[in-house]
């Protein structure tokens, strides 16, 4: 390595050095900005560790970088990785760096590392707890308490406090399901969360009971089923993730930075549905709900009639905006149409959007901004703070 020459500027010169963090939540890694130049350009190494969620093998490459206002970008070609169009950095503090990496279909990951002791590091040193994009807290829930009564379960949950000086509306973003074993993986929806702080929101993100290393039992797959095994109710889960959503709103309204007031709700496939059914329960408590692609389960029969009671509960009091696509795994569009029509039929006040052309999963659709965030700006522009 080569410490930066007396005419490198300091924004370029400070990425020079040793960074150590997580990419997509899951996948180990760690950069070595070994010199940089006046001009921007930068020589480093790019490690990445082993991924069973991603199906990826540990790698390294030796490559080039560029320094561009303020941001290091290295090109896909660069590292011969076909699926990848680049990856940059760009700092959140200090010693933190905010990783996006964006793949040849559009799609968008994020990271975060900070910055390592490069003789530490050198000698093989690595931390227990590899960084993590955001601030990881633990709620305690309202309502469940653990087996011999003595405490409240405790749910995970990352917290991303505001940009800005002053005090910011509370958004909280919540998963979807998973099978198995996906079940026990943390999601910190870091691209999502920077979107929402750059909108001026502090952020919190929910893993519901069971899910990650939230304490508490997954309930969400309790269906009630006919005596011939054909679902009938889902009320058991959705209750219980609603209770959860309480205790987050709870807890994040205690959070530093956290104006006093109504929250945004924001989720993905369950999550989605969850903010938009708790926005029909409880009005009062909601400013906004950004629905990705929600839903509880793909059957209409049980699920429809929750969209036209959360429209009557919700009415225009909370404006929604439902991004949706047509070619999505779980919900087709005639499904999607139906859970929008009968939430509007009964007096919900929404802005639908069924994408079209999305790469890949439609279900995934959070995953390519480019597609959706010139609209949910504009969205979130138009709330009442």
């Amino acid at each position: 390595m080569e410490p930066p020459a007396s005419d490198v500027p300091p924004e370029i010169a400070r990425f020079q050095g040793a960074w150590i963090g997580t990419w997509s939540d899951d996948i180990r890694t760690i950069i070595v900005v070994e010199r940089v130049k006046a001009d921007g350009r930068a020589d480093m190494v790019f490690a990445h560790g082993d991924s069973a969620f991603y199906g990826t093998y540990r790698e390294w490459w030796r490559t080039e970088a560029k320094v561009v206002h303020g941001v290091l970008t290295i090109a896909g070609d660069a590292m011969r990785i076909p699926w990848l169009r680049s990856l940059q950095f760009a700092f959140d503090g200090t010693d933190r760096l905010f990783l996006t990496s964006t793949n040849r279909s559009g799609g968008v990951g994020s990271g975060a590392l900070v910055r390592a002791d490069t003789a530490r590091l050198a000698a093989g040193d690595r931390p227990n707890d590899w960084p993590w994009p955001g601030e990881r807290v633990r709620i305690p829930h309202l309502t469940v308490r653990t087996p011999d009564v003595t405490r409240p379960i405790m749910l995970e949950a990352t917290f991303y406090s505001p940009a800005g000086s002053g005090p910011a509306p509370l958004a909280i973003f919540t998963h979807g399901s998973d099978a198995g074993r996906n079940q026990l993986r943390s999601w910190s929806f870091s691209t999502e969360a920077h979107w929402l702080r750059d909108n001026g929101f502090a952020v919190l993100v929910l893993m519901r009971r069971g899910r990650g290393s939230s304490e508490g039992i997954n309930g969400e797959e309790t269906f009630g089923r006919d005596h011939d095994g054909s679902l009938i109710d889902v009320s058991a889960g959705v209750a219980e993730a609603v209770e959860d959503l309480d205790s987050a709103i709870a807890y994040g309204r205690t959070l530093p930075g956290v104006k006093p007031g109504k929250v945004l709700l924001a989720g993905q496939s369950r999550g989605g549905f969850l903010a938009m059914h708790y926005a029909g329960l409880k009005p009062g408590e909601v400013m906004g709900v950004v629905n990705f692609c929600g839903g509880w389960y793909p059957y209409g029969a049980v699920t429809t009639p929750y969209y036209a009671n959360a429209g009557r509960g919700a009415a225009d009091k909370v404006k929604q905006l439902w991004l949706y696509a047509d070619n999505d795994r779980l919900y087709k569009e005639e499904l999607i149409r139906e859970y929008q029509q009968a939430f509007a039929a009964a007096g919900g006040n929404a802005r639908f959007e069924l994408l079209h052309g999305v790469p890949g999963d439609g279900h995934l659709l959070r995953l390519h901004p480019e597609r959706w965030r010139a609209v949910a700006d504009q969205y979130l522009a138009s709330l009442n703070r």
